[in-house]
């Protein structure tokens, strides 16, 4: 009896059983030439990554499920109790092998995270790229690049079902959506047109409450945990900094207004706020290679920044150098350590952070098979 006892319980290993955990999703269709590989697709695949400020990272869990590493790296979220993950999909192979759009968002059950498993496939908005949960786990809204649309699913006993949809005007390419921590309010990032639209949820249905002007094609951003600011990359200049330069911004959630803009290098990917909402760190492209046979690759690399958040502003505090096209970063719990993918390395790096500077620890880095696109914890955003 004990022995059959011991099996059931080992066949099912919670988040909790491990430190702390990160989720991955890894694009394999992303085959170009001077990548120095096969050119061959490699797997798409969403990965369960234990790691800490005390330990390096190792991947525990994978599933061989649809992910990306297309527009700003929020295409993966996770629940706050670890126990299912939404990876969306904005593209698919057809005739002749060739890349075209999609709108299915996976649903992946982790009872166990060493051996996810697929649960569900929905059907989202065309070019289904970022996706938010809420705190509650209740409701998901996911954007649709190609249609221009916020779709949201409820969600009960971890099955989602399409519940509305808003649409925007034509070629806003909404990019990514955010959540508020009291799920009252989503803020939809509108790269084709220069806009925020601030959404008011209610209940099952979302409804248009304002659009607010950013920066030229804003691509990812968070929101501070009041609520109050809304932190936003744009690939171009914003209202408050030079013009042709890419920016990040701070926009007051109840006025709308712009109130802080800072110039921080070509091709901004993740606005990571740290889990104690002290800190957000910038991943940034850089004007870095897309290949490892690029010209430039020994030349330009890609850079992560480190502001402290204030009411309505940012301050700079350290910068590190990364490898080419990083995407995702994810804090630890402790604020102390930051995991960075850099897409075409096909690796996670590690960097510590004390505060006043970062620190690369090489040692540490994980190696992936597939471009790294999209990364979440649980306290992400």
């Amino acid at each position: 009896m004990r022995a059959i006892w011991l099996a059931t319980a080992l066949a099912f290993i919670p988040a909790a059983a491990f430190a702390e955990i990160a989720i991955s999703g890894n694009d394999g269709k992303q085959v170009r030439a001077g990548d120095g590989l096969p050119m061959v697709p490699t797997p798409d695949s969403v990965s369960v990554i234990e790691f800490s400020s005390r330990q390096a990272p190792r991947i525990i869990g994978s599933i061989e499920v649809c992910a990306t590493q297309m527009g700003p790296p929020s295409a993966i979220a996770v629940a706050q109790d670890y126990s299912f993950v939404l990876s969306a999909c904005p593209q698919k192979f057809g005739a002749a092998n060739k890349l075209g759009p999609d709108n299915k968002v996976a649903v992946i059950g982790l009872d166990d995270v060493t051996k996810p498993k697929l649960l569900q496939t929905v059907e989202a908005g065309m070019g289904a790229t970022g996706v938010y949960l809420s705190r509650k786990n209740d409701i998901a809204l996911v954007t649709g690049t190609g249609d221009d649309t916020i779709t949201l699913f409820t969600i009960k006993d971890r099955s989602l079902t399409r519940a509305s949809q808003v649409k925007l005007e034509a070629k806003a390419e909404p990019r990514d959506v955010i959540i508020s921590r009291d799920g009252k309010f989503a803020y939809a990032l509108r790269f084709g047109d220069a806009k925020v639209t601030k959404l008011a949820i209610k209940g099952d249905q979302l409804e248009r409450v304002a659009d607010f002007e950013v920066g030229v094609q804003p691509d990812g951003g968070s929101l501070t945990h009041d609520g109050r600011w809304l932190i936003v990359n744009n690939f171009g200049a914003s209202p408050v900094t030079a013009k042709g330069s890419a920016s990040t911004t701070v926009t007051d959630t109840r006025t709308g207004k712009i109130t802080f803009g800072v110039e921080v290098g070509a091709l901004p990917e993740t606005v990571a706020l740290s889990p104690d909402g002290k800190y957000v760190a910038l991943v940034i492209g850089n004007g870095s290679a897309t290949t490892l046979q690029a010209p430039n690759f020994k030349d330009v690399y890609g850079k992560m920044s480190v502001f402290r958040v204030g009411k309505g502003n940012l301050t700079h505090i350290a910068d590190a150098q990364l490898g080419h096209a990083c995407q995702g970063a994810v804090w630890s719990d402790d604020n102390k350590r930051l995991l960075v993918q850099c897409s075409v390395e096909r690796d996670i790096r590690v960097y510590d952070f004390d505060g006043k500077a970062l620190t690369e620890r090489p040692e540490a880095a994980l190696k992936m098979v597939s471009r790294p696109g999209a990364m979440v914890t649980n306290k992400t955003r």
